[in-house]
C-alpha cells in the first residue's frame, strides 16, 4: 500500500492539553499519523506561514514538510493525497468545501468515532447476526459529567453557546446517537425533551457568571424503523451514583445486550467498558469479549483520546471499515435539528417554550 500523503490543516504549536482550539488536533490526529505507516504528513496550514513553520518544528515533523498560509494552496498541492481539517467547528464548512471544489472523485470522512470503537462494532456485528433476535426496545441512560456543573474552562466557552456548533449537544450527545442510530438504524418518529437545569456557570478566570444557553438534559423517545421503540435520557450531575457514563439496553425477542460505560466522554475510549449478553428466560448473563484481536499494535499505541480517531484512519487506509461520509454528518444534524424542534425547544429564551 502506497503511503498516504496529508495536508494537515489546523495543527497549532502547544501541548493540547484542555478542550481550547487546537487541542483535539495535536492529542487525536497528530499521534495516528505520527504511529500509522499508512500516512505521512506532507504538508501543514495554518493561519499564516509563519504559523505552520512555527508548529512543524514544534512538533518535530520533517524538514521538508510544507508550510502553507491559505487552504487553496493545500487543495493545489499534487503531493497531497488527503486534507485533514482541524479547526474550530465554525470553519468547518467553508474549508472542507474548499477542498472538494478544487478536486474531482473526492472521498470524505468525518471524526464521528465512536462508531468505530470495538464495543460498538461488536453489537452491531452480533446484533446484525441476530443473536438477540428481532430487536423490540433500546433504553440508554448516560450523564455527561466530564466537568463541574457549575464551573467551565474560559478557553472554551464556545461551548456554553448552542450558535457555535461546539457544544455539549452538537458534540457528546451527537456522538453518541450516531452510535446509536448506526447500531440501530434511524428513527421513524419521536418525541423529545430538551431542557437547562444549570443556567449559569462561571469560567475559570472570571468571577462573573456566564450564561448557558445549549441544553444539558435530553430526553428522546421514539420508534425506529426497525419497528423497535427507543428511549434515550441523558442528564447532568457532578457523580453519577453507579459511576457510569452509559447504561445502554438492547432487547429482543430472544434476548439483551447491556453496554455500559464507566465515564462521560463515551467516544474517546477514556473509560472501561462493559459488554453483558443474557439469551432466553433460563439463560445466564455473561461477558462478552469485544476486543479486535486482529487490532494492530501501533492503532492501540495512540492513547485516548484519539484511540478511535486512530481505528478511524485505519479503516479509512484499508477500506475494511465503514467511516462516516459528510452524508452520514448531515444525517446526525438533521437528527439533532428534528429532536431539537420537537422539544420546542427556544434558544432564544434559554428554556422551553
Amino acid at each position: 500500500m502506497a503511503t498516504i500523503r496529508v495536508g494537515f490543516i489546523g495543527l497549532t504549536a502547544g501541548g493540547g492539553n484542555g478542550l481550547g482550539p487546537g487541542s483535539w488536533g495535536i492529542s487525536a490526529l497528530l499521534p495516528t499519523f505520527i504511529l500509522s505507516p499508512h500516512y505521512e504528513i506532507v504538508a501543514l496550514c495554518n493561519s499564516s506561514v509563519e504559523a505552520a513553520e512555527k508548529s512543524i518544528k514544534y512538533h518535530k515533523l520533517a524538514h521538508s514538510t510544507k508550510a502553507y498560509g491559505n487552504p487553496e494552496d493545500i487543495a493545489n498541492d499534487p503531493d497531497v493525497d488527503l486534507v485533514v481539517i482541524s479547526v474550530h467547528v465554525s470553519k468547518h464548512y467553508e474549508l472542507s468545501i474548499r477542498e472538494r471544489r478544487n478536486r474531482e472523485n473526492v472521498k470524505t470522512a468525518v471524526g464521528l468515532q465512536l462508531r468505530a470503537d470495538p464495543i460498538i462494532k461488536k453489537v452491531k456485528q452480533l446484533i446484525e447476526a441476530g443473536v438477540v433476535g428481532r430487536v423490540t426496545s433500546t433504553i440508554a441512560l448516560g450523564c455527561f459529567n466530564y466537568a463541574p456543573i457549575d464551573s467551565w474552562m474560559a478557553e472554551a466557552d464556545f461551548y456554553l453557546d448552542y450558535d457555535s456548533g461546539a457544544n455539549e449537544y452538537h458534540i457528546a450527545f451527537a456522538h453518541f446517537m450516531d452510535a446509536f442510530t448506526y447500531v440501530l438504524g434511524d428513527f421513524a418518529s419521536l418525541k423529545s425533551l430538551l431542557d437547562i437545569q444549570h443556567p449559569t456557570v462561571k469560567t475559570i478566570d472570571s468571577s462573573s457568571g456566564t450564561i448557558v444557553n445549549p441544553a444539558h438534559h435530553f430526553f428522546v423517545q421514539g420508534k425506529l424503523e426497525n419497528g423497535a421503540i427507543a428511549n434515550v435520557a441523558f442528564r447532568k450531575v457532578d457523580k453519577t451514583v453507579d459511576g457510569k457514563g452509559l447504561r445502554w439496553l438492547i432487547s429482543g425477542t430472544k434476548g439483551e445486550f447491556e453496554l455500559s460505560m464507566d465515564g462521560p466522554m463515551l467516544q474517546m475510549d477514556l473509560e472501561k467498558k462493559h459488554l453483558r449478553l443474557v439469551i432466553g428466560r433460563e439463560g445466564e448473563a455473561q461477558d462478552i469479549d469485544y476486543n479486535d484481536p486482529d487490532e494492530p499494535k501501533y492503532t492501540r499505541d495512540v492513547a485516548p483520546p484519539g484511540t478511535n480517531t486512530a481505528r478511524i484512519f485505519e479503516g479509512f487506509a484499508n477500506k475494511t471499515t465503514a467511516v462516516a461520509s459528510f452524508e452520514d454528518a448531515l444525517k446526525v444534524h438533521r437528527l439533532l435539528d428534528n429532536i431539537a424542534e420537537a422539544s420546542s425547544f427556544s434558544v432564544k429564551s434559554q428554556t422551553l417554550v
